[in-house]
Protein backbone atom coordinates (compact mmCIF):
# COMPACT_ATOMS: atom_id res chain seq x y z
CA UNK A 1 0.00 0.00 0.00
CA UNK A 2 1.58 3.25 -1.09
CA UNK A 3 2.22 5.67 -3.94
CA UNK A 4 1.80 4.84 -7.62
CA UNK A 5 3.13 6.90 -10.56
CA UNK A 6 -0.19 6.75 -12.45
CA UNK A 7 -2.70 7.51 -9.68
CA UNK A 8 -3.11 11.19 -10.56
CA UNK A 9 -6.79 10.76 -11.36
CA UNK A 10 -7.38 9.89 -7.70
CA UNK A 11 -6.74 13.55 -6.87
CA UNK A 12 -9.58 15.13 -4.90
CA UNK A 13 -8.38 18.69 -5.61
CA UNK A 14 -7.96 18.75 -9.39
CA UNK A 15 -11.54 18.79 -10.66
CA UNK A 16 -11.14 20.91 -13.85
CA UNK A 17 -8.29 18.79 -15.20
CA UNK A 18 -10.36 15.63 -14.99
CA UNK A 19 -13.02 16.87 -17.43
CA UNK A 20 -11.05 16.31 -20.66
CA UNK A 21 -8.74 13.61 -22.00
CA UNK A 22 -5.81 16.01 -22.35
CA UNK A 23 -6.44 17.37 -18.85
CA UNK A 24 -6.46 13.87 -17.40
CA UNK A 25 -3.22 12.97 -19.14
CA UNK A 26 -1.59 16.21 -17.93
CA UNK A 27 -2.66 15.47 -14.36
CA UNK A 28 -1.31 11.92 -14.50
CA UNK A 29 2.02 13.04 -15.95
CA UNK A 30 2.38 15.87 -13.42
CA UNK A 31 2.03 13.44 -10.51
CA UNK A 32 4.33 10.93 -12.21
CA UNK A 33 7.12 13.27 -13.29
CA UNK A 34 7.25 15.97 -10.61
CA UNK A 35 10.46 15.98 -8.53
CA UNK A 36 8.22 17.14 -5.65
CA UNK A 37 5.55 14.76 -4.37
CA UNK A 38 2.18 16.28 -5.34
CA UNK A 39 0.00 13.65 -3.68
CA UNK A 40 -0.54 15.60 -0.47
CA UNK A 41 -1.47 18.92 -2.10
CA UNK A 42 -3.74 17.16 -4.61
CA UNK A 43 -5.44 14.99 -1.99
CA UNK A 44 -4.29 11.58 -3.24
CA UNK A 45 -4.53 8.97 -0.49
CA UNK A 46 -2.59 5.68 -0.62
CA UNK A 47 -4.64 2.60 -1.50
CA UNK A 48 -4.14 -1.14 -1.73
CA UNK A 49 -3.59 -2.36 -5.30
CA UNK A 50 -4.44 -5.82 -6.62
CA UNK A 51 -1.48 -6.03 -9.01
CA UNK A 52 0.90 -5.26 -6.13
CA UNK A 53 -0.66 -7.97 -3.99
CA UNK A 54 -0.43 -10.43 -6.88
CA UNK A 55 3.29 -9.83 -7.31
CA UNK A 56 3.83 -10.14 -3.56
CA UNK A 57 1.81 -13.37 -3.48
CA UNK A 58 3.92 -14.90 -6.26
CA UNK A 59 7.05 -13.89 -4.32
CA UNK A 60 5.75 -15.40 -1.07
CA UNK A 61 5.03 -18.61 -2.99
CA UNK A 62 8.76 -18.99 -3.70
CA UNK A 63 10.47 -17.53 -0.64
CA UNK A 64 11.54 -19.77 2.24
CA UNK A 65 9.32 -19.31 5.29
CA UNK A 66 12.17 -17.91 7.36
CA UNK A 67 12.52 -14.96 4.97
CA UNK A 68 8.90 -13.87 5.40
CA UNK A 69 8.68 -11.25 8.13
CA UNK A 70 5.02 -12.07 8.70
CA UNK A 71 5.72 -15.77 9.10
CA UNK A 72 3.89 -18.64 7.36
CA UNK A 73 0.61 -16.73 7.37
CA UNK A 74 1.91 -14.20 4.82
CA UNK A 75 1.00 -16.50 1.94
CA UNK A 76 -2.53 -17.13 3.16
CA UNK A 77 -3.37 -13.58 4.24
CA UNK A 78 -2.12 -12.12 0.97
CA UNK A 79 -4.11 -14.65 -1.07
CA UNK A 80 -7.24 -13.84 0.93
CA UNK A 81 -6.76 -10.10 0.47
CA UNK A 82 -6.26 -10.55 -3.26
CA UNK A 83 -9.53 -12.47 -3.52
CA UNK A 84 -11.29 -9.67 -1.63
CA UNK A 85 -10.10 -7.10 -4.20
CA UNK A 86 -11.68 -8.80 -7.20
CA UNK A 87 -13.97 -6.58 -9.27
CA UNK A 88 -17.73 -6.99 -9.07
CA UNK A 89 -18.43 -5.90 -12.65
CA UNK A 90 -18.64 -9.51 -13.91
CA UNK A 91 -19.48 -12.85 -12.34
CA UNK A 92 -16.06 -14.24 -13.30
CA UNK A 93 -13.12 -13.23 -11.06
CA UNK A 94 -11.20 -10.27 -12.47
CA UNK A 95 -9.07 -7.46 -11.11
CA UNK A 96 -8.30 -3.79 -11.83
CA UNK A 97 -5.95 -1.01 -10.76
CA UNK A 98 -6.91 1.30 -7.90
CA UNK A 99 -7.15 4.36 -10.17
CA UNK A 100 -8.82 5.54 -13.38
CA UNK A 101 -6.61 5.22 -16.47
CA UNK A 102 -6.16 7.63 -19.39
CA UNK A 103 -3.56 6.81 -22.07
CA UNK A 104 -2.91 7.72 -25.69
CA UNK A 105 -5.04 4.69 -26.58
CA UNK A 106 -8.07 4.77 -24.28
CA UNK A 107 -9.74 5.69 -20.99
CA UNK A 108 -11.19 3.21 -18.52
CA UNK A 109 -12.31 3.67 -14.91
CA UNK A 110 -10.94 1.90 -11.86
CA UNK A 111 -14.06 -0.26 -11.75
CA UNK A 112 -13.16 -1.87 -15.09
CA UNK A 113 -11.00 -5.00 -14.83
CA UNK A 114 -7.94 -5.07 -17.09
CA UNK A 115 -5.84 -7.80 -18.64
CA UNK A 116 -2.62 -7.00 -16.77
CA UNK A 117 -4.00 -7.02 -13.22
CA UNK A 118 -6.20 -10.04 -13.93
CA UNK A 119 -3.36 -12.07 -15.47
CA UNK A 120 -1.02 -11.21 -12.59
CA UNK A 121 -3.71 -12.22 -10.10
CA UNK A 122 -4.48 -15.48 -11.90
CA UNK A 123 -0.82 -16.46 -12.02
CA UNK A 124 -0.34 -15.54 -8.36
CA UNK A 125 -3.29 -17.69 -7.29
CA UNK A 126 -1.86 -20.65 -9.20
CA UNK A 127 1.55 -20.02 -7.60
CA UNK A 128 0.04 -19.86 -4.11
CA UNK A 129 -1.99 -23.03 -4.64
CA UNK A 130 1.13 -24.85 -5.83
CA UNK A 131 3.03 -23.61 -2.75
CA UNK A 132 0.49 -25.18 -0.41
CA UNK A 133 -1.59 -22.18 0.59
CA UNK A 134 -4.71 -22.75 2.64
CA UNK A 135 -8.05 -22.88 0.79
CA UNK A 136 -6.22 -24.30 -2.22
CA UNK A 137 -9.39 -25.32 -4.02
CA UNK A 138 -10.81 -21.81 -3.71
CA UNK A 139 -7.63 -20.31 -5.15
CA UNK A 140 -7.67 -22.71 -8.09
CA UNK A 141 -11.34 -22.02 -8.72
CA UNK A 142 -10.68 -18.26 -8.78
CA UNK A 143 -7.75 -18.72 -11.18
CA UNK A 144 -9.92 -20.82 -13.50
CA UNK A 145 -12.59 -18.14 -13.27
CA UNK A 146 -10.06 -15.53 -14.39
CA UNK A 147 -9.43 -17.68 -17.44
CA UNK A 148 -13.15 -17.70 -18.15
CA UNK A 149 -13.14 -13.91 -17.83
CA UNK A 150 -10.62 -13.68 -20.66
CA UNK A 151 -12.56 -16.08 -22.84
CA UNK A 152 -16.06 -14.71 -22.19
CA UNK A 153 -15.62 -11.01 -21.44
CA UNK A 154 -12.54 -9.91 -23.39
CA UNK A 155 -12.39 -12.58 -26.06
CA UNK A 156 -10.13 -12.94 -29.05
CA UNK A 157 -10.09 -10.41 -31.87
CA UNK A 158 -9.10 -12.09 -35.12
CA UNK A 159 -5.83 -10.94 -36.63
CA UNK A 160 -2.96 -12.14 -38.85
CA UNK A 161 -1.72 -15.53 -37.74
CA UNK A 162 -4.31 -15.96 -34.99
CA UNK A 163 -5.94 -13.44 -32.68
CA UNK A 164 -5.28 -11.20 -29.71
CA UNK A 165 -6.87 -10.25 -26.41
CA UNK A 166 -7.79 -6.64 -25.73
CA UNK A 167 -6.83 -4.67 -22.66
CA UNK A 168 -10.29 -4.73 -21.07
CA UNK A 169 -13.82 -5.80 -22.06
CA UNK A 170 -14.81 -4.04 -25.27
CA UNK A 171 -11.26 -2.97 -26.18
CA UNK A 172 -9.78 -4.09 -29.49
CA UNK A 173 -6.33 -2.52 -29.30
CA UNK A 174 -3.58 -5.00 -30.36
CA UNK A 175 -1.20 -4.53 -27.40
CA UNK A 176 1.22 -7.44 -27.37
CA UNK A 177 2.10 -7.67 -23.69
CA UNK A 178 -1.53 -7.57 -22.54
CA UNK A 179 -2.61 -10.19 -25.07
CA UNK A 180 0.22 -12.57 -24.23
CA UNK A 181 -0.19 -12.20 -20.48
CA UNK A 182 -3.79 -13.33 -20.93
CA UNK A 183 -2.60 -16.19 -23.14
CA UNK A 184 0.01 -17.27 -20.60
CA UNK A 185 -2.63 -17.68 -17.88
CA UNK A 186 -4.86 -19.65 -20.25
CA UNK A 187 -1.92 -21.84 -21.20
CA UNK A 188 -1.13 -22.68 -17.57
CA UNK A 189 -4.78 -23.40 -16.87
CA UNK A 190 -5.07 -25.60 -19.95
CA UNK A 191 -2.03 -27.60 -18.91
CA UNK A 192 -3.52 -28.19 -15.46
CA UNK A 193 -6.91 -29.12 -16.95
CA UNK A 194 -5.50 -31.74 -19.32
CA UNK A 195 -8.07 -33.00 -21.81
CA UNK A 196 -10.65 -30.56 -20.44
CA UNK A 197 -8.49 -27.56 -21.29
CA UNK A 198 -8.76 -27.65 -25.07
CA UNK A 199 -10.68 -24.37 -25.38
CA UNK A 200 -8.17 -22.61 -23.14
CA UNK A 201 -5.24 -24.02 -25.11
CA UNK A 202 -6.74 -23.06 -28.48
CA UNK A 203 -7.23 -19.46 -27.38
CA UNK A 204 -3.68 -19.28 -26.01
CA UNK A 205 -2.26 -20.71 -29.24
CA UNK A 206 -4.16 -18.14 -31.29
CA UNK A 207 -2.71 -15.27 -29.26
CA UNK A 208 0.79 -16.74 -29.51
CA UNK A 209 0.38 -17.08 -33.27
CA UNK A 210 -0.57 -13.41 -33.58
CA UNK A 211 2.46 -12.37 -31.54
CA UNK A 212 4.88 -14.54 -33.51
CA UNK A 213 3.51 -13.15 -36.77
CA UNK A 214 4.39 -9.63 -35.54
CA UNK A 215 7.85 -10.28 -34.12
CA UNK A 216 10.33 -8.11 -35.99
CA UNK A 217 13.39 -9.44 -37.76
CA UNK A 218 15.66 -8.18 -34.97
CA UNK A 219 13.70 -10.20 -32.39
CA UNK A 220 11.73 -7.30 -30.87
CA UNK A 221 8.06 -6.41 -30.63
CA UNK A 222 6.52 -2.93 -30.68
CA UNK A 223 4.36 -2.05 -27.70
CA UNK A 224 1.30 -2.26 -29.96
CA UNK A 225 0.49 -2.56 -33.63
CA UNK A 226 -0.05 0.78 -35.38
CA UNK A 227 1.78 4.10 -35.34
CA UNK A 228 0.73 5.05 -31.82
CA UNK A 229 2.35 1.95 -30.36
CA UNK A 230 5.47 1.81 -32.50
CA UNK A 231 8.15 1.84 -29.80
CA UNK A 232 10.17 -0.80 -27.97
CA UNK A 233 10.83 -0.59 -24.24
CA UNK A 234 12.41 -2.85 -21.66
CA UNK A 235 9.72 -3.90 -19.22
CA UNK A 236 6.99 -4.51 -21.81
CA UNK A 237 9.47 -6.58 -23.79
CA UNK A 238 10.03 -8.56 -20.60
CA UNK A 239 6.28 -9.11 -20.15
CA UNK A 240 6.10 -10.53 -23.69
CA UNK A 241 9.08 -12.83 -23.20
CA UNK A 242 7.91 -14.16 -19.83
CA UNK A 243 4.46 -14.86 -21.24
CA UNK A 244 5.92 -16.67 -24.24
CA UNK A 245 7.99 -18.77 -21.86
CA UNK A 246 4.87 -19.81 -19.95
CA UNK A 247 3.04 -20.57 -23.21
CA UNK A 248 5.85 -22.57 -24.76
CA UNK A 249 6.24 -24.69 -21.61
CA UNK A 250 2.53 -25.32 -21.07
CA UNK A 251 1.63 -25.87 -24.73
CA UNK A 252 4.83 -27.54 -25.91
CA UNK A 253 5.14 -24.80 -28.54
CA UNK A 254 8.62 -24.93 -30.06
CA UNK A 255 7.98 -21.91 -32.29
CA UNK A 256 7.14 -19.82 -29.23
CA UNK A 257 10.30 -21.04 -27.51
CA UNK A 258 12.42 -20.09 -30.52
CA UNK A 259 10.80 -16.65 -30.75
CA UNK A 260 11.49 -16.12 -27.07
CA UNK A 261 15.16 -16.97 -27.57
CA UNK A 262 15.44 -14.37 -30.31
CA UNK A 263 13.63 -11.88 -28.10
CA UNK A 264 15.92 -12.56 -25.15
CA UNK A 265 18.97 -11.96 -27.33
CA UNK A 266 17.47 -8.65 -28.48
CA UNK A 267 16.66 -7.72 -24.87
CA UNK A 268 20.20 -8.45 -23.71
CA UNK A 269 21.93 -6.71 -26.62
CA UNK A 270 19.69 -3.65 -27.00
CA UNK A 271 17.96 -3.01 -23.68
CA UNK A 272 20.80 -3.67 -21.22
CA UNK A 273 24.00 -1.67 -20.80
CA UNK A 274 27.37 -3.36 -20.33
CA UNK A 275 27.22 -2.54 -16.60
CA UNK A 276 23.69 -3.87 -16.23
CA UNK A 277 21.90 -0.57 -16.79
CA UNK A 278 18.27 -1.31 -17.73
CA UNK A 279 17.55 0.85 -20.76
CA UNK A 280 14.03 2.28 -20.84
CA UNK A 281 13.79 2.39 -24.66
CA UNK A 282 15.78 0.64 -27.34
CA UNK A 283 17.15 4.02 -28.45
CA UNK A 284 17.55 5.67 -25.02
CA UNK A 285 18.49 4.57 -21.52
CA UNK A 286 16.63 7.48 -19.91
CA UNK A 287 14.84 7.46 -17.62
CA UNK A 288 16.45 4.62 -15.70
CA UNK A 289 13.40 3.03 -14.15
CA UNK A 290 13.05 0.72 -11.17
CA UNK A 291 10.52 -1.48 -12.93
CA UNK A 292 12.82 -1.79 -15.94
CA UNK A 293 15.44 -3.22 -13.58
CA UNK A 294 13.00 -5.52 -11.81
CA UNK A 295 11.55 -6.87 -15.05
CA UNK A 296 14.98 -7.51 -16.58
CA UNK A 297 16.00 -9.47 -13.48
CA UNK A 298 12.77 -11.45 -13.67
CA UNK A 299 12.92 -12.20 -17.38
CA UNK A 300 16.51 -13.39 -17.41
CA UNK A 301 16.14 -15.34 -14.16
CA UNK A 302 13.02 -17.03 -15.55
CA UNK A 303 14.88 -17.86 -18.75
CA UNK A 304 17.80 -19.20 -16.70
CA UNK A 305 15.51 -21.72 -15.03
CA UNK A 306 15.59 -23.57 -18.36
CA UNK A 307 18.92 -22.33 -19.76
CA UNK A 308 21.61 -21.26 -17.22
CA UNK A 309 23.45 -19.11 -19.75
CA UNK A 310 20.88 -16.34 -19.20
CA UNK A 311 21.64 -16.12 -15.48
CA UNK A 312 24.62 -13.82 -15.95
CA UNK A 313 22.38 -11.12 -17.40
CA UNK A 314 20.02 -11.35 -14.42
CA UNK A 315 22.88 -11.00 -11.93
CA UNK A 316 24.35 -8.11 -13.92
CA UNK A 317 21.13 -6.09 -13.69
CA UNK A 318 20.76 -7.04 -10.03
CA UNK A 319 24.24 -5.68 -9.35
CA UNK A 320 23.39 -2.39 -11.05
CA UNK A 321 20.09 -2.10 -9.17
CA UNK A 322 21.77 -2.60 -5.79
CA UNK A 323 24.54 -0.13 -6.59
CA UNK A 324 22.50 2.61 -8.28
CA UNK A 325 18.80 2.23 -7.45
CA UNK A 326 18.54 0.86 -3.92
CA UNK A 327 17.65 3.25 -1.10
CA UNK A 328 19.13 3.00 2.38
CA UNK A 329 15.86 1.62 3.74
CA UNK A 330 15.89 -1.28 1.23
CA UNK A 331 13.30 0.11 -1.18
CA UNK A 332 14.25 0.90 -4.78
CA UNK A 333 13.91 4.33 -6.34
CA UNK A 334 11.31 5.06 -8.99
CA UNK A 335 13.48 6.70 -11.65
CA UNK A 336 16.86 8.29 -12.24
CA UNK A 337 17.10 11.00 -14.88
CA UNK A 338 20.01 13.13 -15.98
CA UNK A 339 18.83 15.97 -13.72
CA UNK A 340 17.46 14.27 -10.60
CA UNK A 341 16.46 11.01 -8.95
CA UNK A 342 12.84 10.39 -8.00
CA UNK A 343 13.15 8.33 -4.82
CA UNK A 344 9.42 7.80 -4.25
CA UNK A 345 8.88 4.12 -3.29
CA UNK A 346 6.26 3.31 -5.93
CA UNK A 347 4.62 0.11 -4.72
CA UNK A 348 2.89 -1.36 -7.78
CA UNK A 349 5.44 0.01 -10.22
CA UNK A 350 8.72 -0.89 -8.49
CA UNK A 351 8.63 -2.48 -5.02
CA UNK A 352 6.25 -5.38 -5.72
CA UNK A 353 7.83 -6.26 -9.10
CA UNK A 354 11.31 -6.09 -7.54
CA UNK A 355 10.28 -8.30 -4.62
CA UNK A 356 8.89 -10.86 -7.04
CA UNK A 357 11.92 -10.63 -9.34
CA UNK A 358 14.37 -11.12 -6.48
CA UNK A 359 12.41 -14.10 -5.16
CA UNK A 360 12.73 -15.71 -8.59
CA UNK A 361 16.44 -14.85 -8.87
CA UNK A 362 17.04 -16.33 -5.42
CA UNK A 363 15.21 -19.54 -6.31
CA UNK A 364 16.89 -19.95 -9.70
CA UNK A 365 20.31 -18.82 -8.50
CA UNK A 366 20.36 -21.26 -5.62
CA UNK A 367 19.38 -24.16 -7.84
CA UNK A 368 22.01 -23.41 -10.49
CA UNK A 369 25.24 -25.38 -10.34
CA UNK A 370 27.20 -22.38 -11.61
CA UNK A 371 26.22 -18.81 -10.73
CA UNK A 372 27.88 -16.21 -12.96
CA UNK A 373 27.96 -12.89 -11.19
CA UNK A 374 27.40 -14.44 -7.76
CA UNK A 375 29.99 -12.05 -6.38
CA UNK A 376 27.39 -9.26 -6.70
CA UNK A 377 24.94 -11.22 -4.62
Amino acid sequence: MGPDPYEGLNARRAGPLRRTAIGRRLLIQAVKRSPVDLRGPLGIAPEVDAASLAKALSAYSRLPTELLAAGPSALDTTAERLLELRCDAYPEPSWSYHFDVETRFFFYPRTTPNAIATAFAGHALLDAAAAGAARRDQLLEAARGAGEFFLRRIGLTEGPGGGYFGYFPGDRTPIHNASLLAASLLARLSHAAGADGEELADAARAAVGFALRHQREDGSWPYAEGERGDWVDGFHTGYVLDALGECSAALGDEAAAAARERGLAYYRDNLLGADGTPRYFSDSAQPIDGQSAAQAIRSFALAAARDPRWLESAWRVYGYAVRKLRREDGAFVFQRTRLWTNRTPQVRWVQAPMLEALSLLLAVGESAEDEPGAGDR
